[in-house]
Order: structure tokens, then sequence, then C-alpha cells
């Protein structure tokens, strides 16, 4: 009888053992682990009245995978030389996973805009900028708005008054006296709403305000019927591409030649191409993805450039495309222009 319950005991402590081992191996861990992604096609993501690009070649945007980490997961990114472990403070910053990702989301559909707006200036189309709302991206815990405002929220009344503008609705919110009360109509998930606060001398600033930081949420009113399928992306760094893409589409300029065109950065109403992270790993993904040319961007910064850790990477792990440096989008075009096959 001993002997019997001496097994069942034993058995219950491996069954055990395990499972304290599976936890330990799944538990998360306060990290990221960033990776190459993928590079995928945009005449397969970007319409344009109804129409796909139908040219040879491709323009490509790239991404980086990002997972949460545990112990599993980082043993495993042992065998990856690109996978790189990142503090979650890094990813996130004062951000939770769900405003993180819905601040993501609202930097791709203003990517998106930036990129329509470039395409159509450098295409000669007519188009007008409309301003929705002001677009909530951070809420002070000092704030007498903290839990009433939330990001993702869309600022679009101040006492009352119609303000869509970000300059407009900090302007008057200087004017106002420390203390005084003031209610913010808002749109959540499609609901209006009402918020009601207090103006408060912002820390450092020493200035009045609310404690929220703000941005214009806009939208491009052309007569061009222009579609993206982005789901399961986000964030801001597909602008260059996007507007490579579309520019070609729209002046019906063969700028790819029957080549595979990646890179990455963000992109702005002036044309202008800014840094972004993980470009290490992006030039990866261009390769596998069968890509022959990475365009960077190369702007001033204390440390290494964008095109700096690009052109690392790909000498790093043998790669064949050729990084480009570009400033600009008329660069991109410009190189492509010159550069023929």
């Amino acid at each position: 009888m001993n002997k019997e319950l001496f097994k069942k005991k034993s058995f219950y402590l491996k069954v055990l053992g395990v499972l304290v081992i599976l936890l330990v191996l799944i538990f998360p861990l306060p990290y990221y682990i960033e990776s190459p992604g993928s590079a995928d096609k945009l005449n397969q993501i970007i319409t344009v009245d109804g129409k796909k690009d139908t040219q040879e070649g491709s323009f490509m945007m790239t991404t980086v995978q990002v997972q949460k980490a545990n112990v599993l997961t980082v043993l495993l990114s042992k065998f990856d030389r690109n996978a790189e472990l990142i503090p979650q403070q890094d990813i996130l910053g004062e951000s939770n996973s769900a405003e993180y990702e819905r601040i993501q989301e609202y930097n791709m559909e203003d990517s998106k805009n930036e990129a329509i707006q470039i395409a159509l200036e450098l295409a000669n189309i007519p188009y007008k900028r409309v301003y929705k709302g002001i677009y909530v991206l951070s809420v002070a815990d000092y704030s007498s708005f903290y839990k009433k405002l939330e990001v993702g929220d869309l600022i679009q009344k101040l006492n009352g008054k119609t303000m869509l503008q970000s300059d407009d609705f900090i302007q008057a919110l200087q004017k106002m006296p420390i203390a005084e009360s003031l209610s913010i109509g808002y749109e959540r998930n499609g609901n209006k709403e009402v918020a009601d606060g207090k103006i408060i001398k912002l820390p450092k600033l020493e200035r009045p305000g609310i404690g929220v930081t703000v941005v214009d949420q806009t939208s491009i009113d052309t007569k061009k019927d222009i579609q993206f399928n982005t789901e399961g992306v986000s964030g801001p760094s597909a602008g260059l591409m996007f507007s490579l893409e579309l520019y070609s589409m729209l002046s019906q300029k063969d700028l790819k030649q029957g080549r595979n065109i990646a890179g990455t950065g963000t992109i702005n109403d002036k044309g202008k191409v800014g840094d972004i992270g993980g470009i290490e790993k992006k030039v990866v993904a261009a390769e596998k993805a069968g890509a022959t040319i990475f365009f960077a961007p190369n702007n001033e910064t204390e440390g290494k450039t964008n095109y700096e850790l690009a052109k690392e990477s790909a000498d790093k792990n043998h790669l064949s495309l050729k990084v480009v440096p570009v400033k600009t989008i008329q660069d991109a075009i410009d190189y492509l222009e010159k550069h023929t096959p």
C-alpha cells in the first residue's frame, strides 16, 4: 500500500515539476523580441479607382516582427543573429499595450494621408486636406482629465465651440487662467461625449494647459478613390513606400521598370523622409523577399544614421541588394530614373 502511495506521489511530483518548468518558460518578461518581419508588395495592398498597379516589378513596404518575450522565446531567439531583445519601456514608453496599439494605428492612418497628399502634389492632381478633429495621444496623471479622456479620443469642441485643429486648441488653452473650468467635447468609438476639468500650470513648461498631448487627425479629399488594405500592420514607417507606389500609379510613370524595390521611412507633407526603428531587420526582410534596391533614411543624427545601420546590416548578413540613402521622396525618384536596368 505504501509502495502504491509512493508511486502516486512520485507521479504527481513529476507532473508538478513539468508544469512549473512550462510556467517558467512561458511566463512573460518585461521585454520584447524584435526580428526581421516581411516585405509586402504594395501592388497587392493599394488600389486607385478600383484598379491595382499592373506594371512589372513592385514597391515593397518592410516590417519588423515584434513579440512579447518569455524565457522560451528568448532562448529560441539566440538562434537568430538578427533578433534583438528590447526593454518593454523602449517599445511602449509610458503607454500600456492597448494605448500603444491605438497610437500605432493612428500613425499608420496618418502615414497614408501624408503619402496620398505628396503623391497627388507630385502628380499635379488637386486635393483638399480635411481636419476631422484633435487626436489624444496621452493624458498625464496630473491632469484633471486623467481617466476622463483616453488615448484615441477625438476632441472636436472646447466649451461648446467647434475646434478641429490642435494649434487652435492649444492656443485657446494657453489664454485661459489657471484653475478655470472647461468642458471638452470628444468622440469615442463613434459616440459623442463631454468631459469637464480645469486648466493647470503645466510642469516644466510653466504655462496654462490641461496635460493632454494631442495631434491633428486629417483626411485627404480627392476625386481619386485611393484604398489601402493594411489589416494587421500599423505604424508610420511605410510612408515613403506608399508615396512611391501612389505617385507611380497616379502619374503612370514606370519607376520600377521590372525591379523589386523595398525601403522604409516616414513621409511628411513636404516630402521629407523621416527616420524609423528596426531598419537593421527590415533590410534583411527585403532581401528575403527578393528586393534588389532598399531605400533608407539618411538624416543627420547624433549616432549612426538609418542608412549607416542598414548598410552595416547588409554587410554583416552578406546581402546582395543595394542600400540607397534618401532624405526626400524626390531623392528616391531621381535615383530610380537615373539608375535604370
